[in-house]
């Protein structure tokens, strides 16, 4: 069906409405910025029934599906916790349960579940965490190439040599620097009235051990 975007709505009250979930309102509609809808803009819903239970998600591929499926959640009701969220990546937030860490929404931004049976991950215990994932970035087998400059949906993060790591999504790259990141944190919770996932400037990872990471699955 096709709905007119009307005065007060977002992609996830939309989705609410309907039963269906973000992601399929972002893939269907080809969308790059969930938070940019206008009045009269007409989306095309999938018809639940029309929406297998195995297939209620693709994973996004490209930089600007990965930047979109990552600001869909930005100031969504989540609170940060480390060690939550991320383990269903068909949800249409990385929550069930309104707490997350930064890699629970790393992880659920790429489509994958922060407990693996990926073989790299075999020697983390099959966890995604951000020293497993800064471990990949360094290595020449897992999931993640490494970069040399950013580059718009690839992941920045560094591991825990002082207490604990961070990571999150690139979202803006200008001059071949970070402009704008996605992630959850302690700070986006505290900031921001317990929503913990944010699109801010790159400070936090301004420091010499970051590591940048393509996702190639």
């Amino acid at each position: 069906m096709i709905y007119s975007v009307v005065k007060g709505d977002t992609l996830s009250r939309i989705a609410t409405k309907f039963g269906v979930p973000i992601s399929s309102l972002i893939i269907l509609n080809n969308i790059t910025d969930p938070n940019r809808l206008f009045i009269g803009q007409e989306l095309q819903v999938p018809n639940i029934q029309d929406v297998p239970a195995n297939a209620t998600f693709t994973a996004p591929t490209s930089a600007n599906s990965l930047v979109a499926r990552a600001r869909s959640v930005i100031g969504s009701a989540i609170e940060y916790r480390l060690g939550a969220g991320g383990m269903l990546p068909t949800l249409p937030k990385p929550s069930s349960d309104g707490f997350c860490d930064c890699s629970g929404f790393v992880c659920w931004v790429l489509g994958l579940s922060r407990q693996t049976k990926s073989p790299f991950y075999k020697n983390f215990g099959g966890w995604i965490y951000t020293d497993s994932m800064e471990a990949d970035v360094k290595a020449t087998s897992g999931i993640f190439d490494k970069l040399s400059v950013p580059e718009p949906g690839c992941i920045v993060v560094y591991g825990a040599l002082e207490k604990i790591g961070h990571v999150g999504i690139v979202s803006e790259v200008t001059g071949g620097k970070m402009s704008k990141v996605v992630h959850c944190s302690s700070g986006n919770s505290r900031r921001f009235e317990k929503r913990a996932i944010q699109e801010t400037l790159p400070t936090v990872f301004e420091r010499p051990d970051i590591l940048w990471g393509k996702f190639v699955g």
